[in-house]
């Protein structure tokens, strides 16, 4: 998910520009998060690291400026545009490597352009693993992925799509998904904790509604588990 944080001082220019980056993302089918901060020091108290940061320049106390100094400090990687109605402090953006700036009034198409930009530095290239049936070799991207199920010598995928089995063991599969938010809440059940809708003392519910087992002795590790990762996406 891309996290983005719009910080102006000026509440309809703040809102508008966070309503322009929801629209762009939307159109291109982009999971995202976008919170509004009313000033500098409002954002530098947050305890949330942002993949992007669209700064207003000219604040009361902070500018965006210092805000982008600080945000610096404790991270490398994040996008820095600046929003401005002035073209001379636009120089100042090189001393904290900012990706762009833009000018008021905003023309929207032109923060689409620069937003669409920014949030590909963040694409990753997406996992798979291959399911091998005796006809053919089928590429399954992880993260359409529900669960998986054990039946005997073979392992069922089932995905967002369809159910792809074949002959493999359940531990095998559970060891190539480690990495991933995967857990193995049964003796014949993975689960992808992307899709866990709720869960009690015996299942775990989907968010398609389907229900898989979820054994008592690993009901309390799963629940751990889970709070985890739905910090994680919060952040």
């Amino acid at each position: 998910m891309l996290k983005i944080a719009v910080c102006d001082d000026e509440n309809n220019q703040r809102q508008e520009i966070a309503h322009m980056i929801d629209k762009a993302l939307n159109l291109n089918n982009e999971e995202h998060k976008i919170t509004e901060f009313s000033n500098g020091e409002q954002l530098m108290v947050s305890t949330w690291k942002f993949d992007i940061y669209f700064l207003d320049i000219k604040m009361d106390k902070l500018t965006g400026i210092e805000v982008a100094k600080k945000i610096r400090l404790v991270n490398e990687r994040a996008v820095i545009i600046f929003i401005t109605g002035l073209k001379e402090y636009v120089f100042d953006a090189f001393d904290v490597r900012a990706f762009h700036y833009i000018l008021k009034p905003i023309d929207e198409e032109k923060l689409k352009e620069i937003l669409y930009s920014a949030s590909a530095q963040f694409e990753k290239k997406e996992k798979f693993i291959i399911a091998k049936t005796i006809s053919k070799s089928t590429k399954v991207f992880i993260k359409d992925i529900m669960y998986i199920e054990a039946a005997r010598r073979k392992i069922r995928v089932h995905t967002i799509y369809d159910v792809i089995e074949y002959y493999y063991k359940i531990s095998d599969i559970e060891q190539e998904l480690y990495e991933y938010n995967f857990f193995r809440c049964h003796k014949s059940y993975i689960v992808n904790l992307k899709y866990v809708s709720s869960y009690d003392n015996t299942f775990i519910t989907l968010t398609n509604s389907e229900k898989i087992y979820v054994s008592k002795y690993k009901l309390a590790d799963f629940s751990k588990k889970f709070m985890y990762y739905l910090k994680d996406e919060e952040q």
